[in-house]
């Protein structure tokens, strides 16, 4: 992960701090001689509230993930999940008239960082959205959260309406949503 997810506090209050320094202290107890010698740096870094080495003392902590990134992955999958049993339900005729490829899920990219490493953590450590485990999910595309949304934008109209199953002709909206991606990065 990139050093900007990391949130480092610059002032802790004492109370915190005391907590904190018996918190390290416990743990340099019950660890191994290298935990105990990183826990006793913490204690010190914490005692004398060396604010500018705070960063070794939170390293392994990152920004809080906020609900809202949690539920528009929700929304997301949920509209995948929609989108994709319709095409699964699609004669084969109809499958091949849709330009399908352009609904595709492609992960999500660099700027949506927070979204990427949700993502991936609902994946292989929730075992949640199983059809996406194994595949690649980072997105090297840098518009892959627009197109999401463009498609989201159709798919709470079908919510709001109740459709369970697209037709073609609901699909096609979503495709057409897609498309006007394309053309308004071109204009």
């Amino acid at each position: 992960m990139s050093n900007q997810l990391y949130m480092i506090p610059e002032s802790i209050s004492l109370i915190e701090r005391q907590l904190l320094i018996n918190q390290c202290r416990i743990l340099s107890v019950i660890g191994n001689e290298k935990e105990r010698e990183l826990y006793e740096k913490r204690i010190e870094i914490l005692e004398k509230g060396y604010t500018g080495l705070y960063p070794k003392v939170f390293n392994n902590l990152y920004e809080e993930v906020p609900l809202s990134v949690y539920n528009e992955i929700s929304d997301i999958m949920k509209m995948y999940s929609r989108i994709n049993d319709s095409i699964r339900s699609l004669p084969e005729a109809d499958k091949e008239a849709l330009d399908l490829a352009s609904l595709e899920f492609e992960g999500f990219d660099q700027d949506s960082g927070m979204h990427y490493y949700m993502m991936s953590y609902l994946v292989d450590r929730m075992d949640e959205h199983g059809e996406y485990k194994g595949r690649e999910l980072k997105s090297h595309k840098s518009n892959s959260l627009i197109k999401y949304n463009r498609m989201l934008s159709v798919y709470f109209d079908y919510e709001n309406a109740q459709k369970e199953r697209y037709s073609v002709v609901d699909l096609q909206k979503f495709i057409d949503e897609v498309k006007m991606i394309v053309l308004d990065t071109q204009t």
